[in-house]
């Protein structure tokens, strides 16, 4: 499908392109929509500017690609391991954003992300730790079962997210938002009784 070393400008509409592999290949300012790469290996690759909507992306592999300004919407993007991404693993300032898009069972462990968003999105059980999140977007998020470890959540957005756990003696939480009453699991982790006040 792809023969081309670059793309720029191009929409793909439906793309069928599940259990292939991508090697060295650059996308700037494409779209992609209803398109399938589940379980497809990306090598190398650039995505710069790009969109993709109602895409099914779960299983890909992402080795060594570089992501810039990637937005995804209404996406699957289930069991990625984002930290495969090109050394230094980082995605610049708010230049990854998932908005209503199904993220569980992924891993960002050690990326920093910050600015990025991960707004009313699914993300049950994702790794999470040691990744910088500062000043992310991560509200009506739900974070079932997901881990918050040594994960700098400096000025982060939580506002009316669910189900996190998130220790603030482990991680850095100054000036985030939080939404009550959801925001009290933030004290489960300090060993101290809430007494109903009623």
């Amino acid at each position: 499908m792809f023969i081309e070393e670059e793309y720029y400008d191009e929409h793909f509409v439906e793309a069928q392109y599940s259990q292939q592999e991508v090697t060295s290949v650059r996308f700037y300012d494409c779209t992609f929509t209803k398109c399938d790469f589940s379980e497809t290996v990306f090598k190398d690759c650039k995505f710069s500017g790009c969109t993709f909507e109602n895409c099914n992306l779960s299983l890909i592999q992402v080795l060594d690609c570089d992501f810039s300004q990637v937005s995804f919407t209404h996406s699957k993007l289930i069991g990625i391991n984002w930290a495969e991404m090109a050394p230094p693993r980082k995605v610049g300032s708010g230049l990854l954003r998932f908005e209503e898009c199904t993220l569980s069972h992924s891993t960002f462990i050690g990326l920093t992300l910050p600015k990025s968003v991960i707004t009313k999105c699914t993300a049950k059980n994702v790794d999470f730790r040691e990744s910088d999140l500062t000043e992310a977007d991560m509200s009506y998020t739900d974070f079932s079962e997901s881990l918050f470890d040594r994960t700098n959540l400096t000025a982060a957005d939580f506002s009316f997210a669910t189900n996190y756990m998130i220790d603030p003696g482990l991680n850095p939480i100054r000036k985030a938002k939080f939404t009550l009453p959801e925001a009290i699991s933030l004290l489960y982790c300090m060993d101290i009784q809430l007494i109903d006040g009623d």
